[in-house]
């Protein structure tokens, strides 16, 4: 057999591979840095990756084709900005280590993202192979989700279901907040938008979705652990993405065609929602609780407990942000061109703190990735950042017209999601954001698969 059948065939492996692990990894949110994930299953997918985008890019550049190739370097340019801007602030930053840190991951994430946009573009058929993907580990985690909330609420140890100790059922509430594989249930509905989106637009766009029992029971599982998450910039980064969702879908017959879908889906979310929050009620009557809020307080108790904590947007998890949301303006307004570094807004914020040695990992964040950038990096970090948006937004106005029929339209709805959530809490460093926002910039040049989407 030919060398050259060798090379493509472990090109195609790398690729596929690639793929495959790093959709793996987007949930896993416990480990500081991607390299330090068991195995070094960070480094290993990003290799994979790396090898399979060069080869890509190669036959790119070898067939001639300098409008892709325009497009690629077009896309490169946007996603690797802002890691220069990171990198050029390392010099002035206050602490150097923390903003080395933070553009390390920054870019390991970034040259994630690029990779995977390069193949996507070249591929469009490889969509498929993530979307697959993404609903195997989603009903992995999901599963283990439940299995987090129903042993707990009944008494198993933390050794057994891997709840932090702020998220058990006798922690702050008589119900637990799951959080699966993630650090906490605010980062797992964060992963959670993207499975739901990707579930939304092939309800609406395939018939024969919404005839699959399988998927049908997967969506209201996964909405169900969503909405049980508590996670309240969630709820708002999903309403406002769905809002855009509509507004794009067609008019009113459309909404006609499929309001008794929806009604019967969001029923079902519900119900199962529900359930479960009674099911936390009953055992908090079984297995006494010392939760701070509503310790033994049963069934009645526990829906209490619950609704309130959804609406309540003053208790005391709001107001750690509201109370240090004005600060931004002022920092920003000592350092306006090029802040205080990357990644150290945190430190500015708890600058005594910091200097009696507190380590950085235990300061008070803004929890805000917009102003947390508008301390870190200044005008700068706008002039760095401004480009991507724009792309993104361009991306997402060409699907809006194609009325989401395009494989990216799940990717930029859930981008979208994702960058609302990111007012509330610290995710510009998550891989996960950074491939979604790329998948999504790919949507900036439609090309419908043709014929059956296998992965060629």
């Amino acid at each position: 057999m030919p060398l050259q059948v060798y090379f493509k065939r472990a090109v195609h492996f790398a690729e596929l591979a690639g793929i495959v692990l790093t959709i793996c990894l987007l949930p896993i949110d416990r480990f500081p840095y991607l390299h330090y994930i068991p195995l070094r299953l960070g480094s290993i997918s990003l290799a994979l990756l790396m090898v399979a985008a060069a080869a890509r890019g190669y036959q790119v550049i070898y067939e001639r084709r300098w409008l892709d190739l325009k497009r690629i370097a077009t896309a490169s340019f946007l996603l690797i900005l802002p890691v220069a801007a990171y990198t050029f602030s390392i010099h002035y930053s206050i602490d150097h280590m923390l903003a080395h840190g933070a553009t390390k991951l920054l870019l390991v994430a970034d040259l994630k993202a690029l990779c995977l946009f390069i193949l996507l573009y070249e591929n469009r058929a490889l969509f498929r192979l993530v979307k697959n993907t993404i609903y195997v580990v989603t009903a992995l985690i999901v599963a283990y989700g439940f299995f987090q909330f129903v042993f707990d609420i009944f008494g198993a140890s933390q050794k057994v279901t891997d709840l932090q100790s702020c998220c058990t059922s006798n922690s702050t509430y008589i119900f637990p907040r799951v959080h699966s594989v993630s650090l906490e249930p605010l980062y797992f509905a964060n992963f959670l938008l993207l499975p739901i989106w990707l579930m939304l637009v092939d309800f609406f766009n395939e018939k024969s979705f919404r005839k699959n029992k399988w998927l049908a029971f997967l969506f209201a599982a996964t909405a169900a652990l969503f909405v049980l998450s508590l996670a309240r910039s969630a709820y708002l980064a999903l309403l406002v993405s769905g809002l855009i969702f509509l507004a794009g879908l067609g008019g009113p017959s459309v909404y006609k065609k499929l309001r008794p879908y929806v009604l019967r889906g969001a029923g079902l979310v519900v119900i199962i929602a529900l359930f479960f929050v009674l099911l936390s009620g009953v055992a908090s009557k079984v297995i006494h609780k010392h939760a701070l809020n509503g310790s033994n307080s049963g069934v009645q108790g526990s829906v209490e407990l619950f609704g309130g904590h959804a609406v309540n947007v003053l208790d005391q998890s709001a107001q750690t942000r509201y109370s240090t949301w004005p600060k931004a303006f002022t920092y920003f307004k000592e350092k306006p061109l090029q802040g205080v570094g990357a990644y150290n807004s945190r430190v500015r914020l708890n600058l005594s703190a910091y200097d009696r040695g507190v380590q950085d990992i235990q300061l008070q964040p803004f929890n805000n990735d917009f102003l947390g950038l508008l301390v870190d990096l200044g005008l700068l970090g706008l002039i760095a950042f401004a480009p991507l948006a724009i792309g993104l937004v361009l991306a997402a106005w060409r699907v809006f017209k194609l009325r989401w029929k395009d494989p990216s339209a799940p990717f930029i709805l859930a981008a979208i999601a994702m960058l609302v959530q990111s007012n509330f809490f610290q995710s510009i460093l998550l891989a996960r954001l950074w491939v979604v926002i790329s998948i999504a910039l790919v949507g900036l040049y439609h090309k419908p698969i043709k014929g059956k989407a296998a992965v060629k």
